[in-house]
């Protein structure tokens, strides 16, 4: 065994002898490593100092002990992409000057099957609907329709959204307290595409958001936007 001689701890050339191991290969993934009184006396330390060399890789995920089995090399972690998802709330804002709508529709429509079944309805139940198209400096950049369950906010048909914008107005009067996105991309509807002054047919990046608070499915919102100036995640500065 070539031993680490640069200038560590010892604990800390125990630890980068095992990484360079389990990164050459030489330890496979489920292979067990050397015990700690094994590696106490190869690097000529305290089992003590073996013993953190070891627990601190375990506690990075390089490592996986076992009680009476030993030590062994773990599975690298599952990669996870986050995805952040842009606030509806925030997006469109009276807070911004520029920001304006224009209300296509709002009424109280009976929940079809499929109305009901996402909103957790019954079907033939009143259920209030809005269609809303958010512009700024007058050019339209988003459709919204929402579907709202009428017992979670009441007034919602009431509203013009005058000063207020119909996501805003929701987290309001019943803040949610979990949240469902699903993203698709989509070709443009001929209603969509004339109000948002596209083509039939135009890429487009559609999200559907449901929002409950607690126990109860609040609103069903779908979100259309061009694809040509919508994205998701953070930007990247490129």
């Amino acid at each position: 065994m070539q031993h680490i001689t640069y200038a560590l701890p010892r604990y800390a050339q125990i630890k980068a002898y095992i990484k360079r191991e389990i990164d050459t290969g030489q330890w496979k993934v489920g292979q067990q490593i050397p015990s700690e009184h094994q590696l106490a006396e190869d690097f000529q330390v305290s089992r003590m100092t073996a013993r953190r060399a070891v627990q601190e890789l375990a506690d990075e995920g390089l490592l996986e002990r076992s009680v009476g089995l030993g030590t062994f090399v773990a599975p690298p972690p599952e990669i996870s992409f986050a995805l952040q998802m842009p606030s509806m709330e925030t997006q469109f804002s009276y807070s911004d000057p520029d920001y304006s709508n224009r209300v296509i529709s709002l009424r109280t429509v009976v929940a079809n099957a499929g109305m009901a079944s996402i909103l957790g309805v019954a079907e033939g139940d009143a259920v209030y609907q809005s269609v809303v198209v958010h512009l700024r400096r007058g050019v339209p950049l988003q459709w919204e329709e929402c579907l709202v369950k009428s017992q979670a906010a009441p007034a919602y048909i009431k509203q013009r959204f005058a000063k207020v914008t119909p996501q805003a107005y929701l987290r309001w009067v019943c803040p949610a307290t979990k949240v469902d996105h699903q993203v698709q991309a989509v070709t443009c509807e001929p209603a969509i595409a004339d109000a948002l002054s596209l083509a039939v047919g135009s890429p487009c990046l559609k999200i559907t958001r449901r929002c409950w608070s607690g126990n109860t499915i609040v609103s069903v919102a779908r979100f259309i936007a061009p694809g040509a100036s919508a994205f998701l995640g953070t930007d990247l500065g490129g």
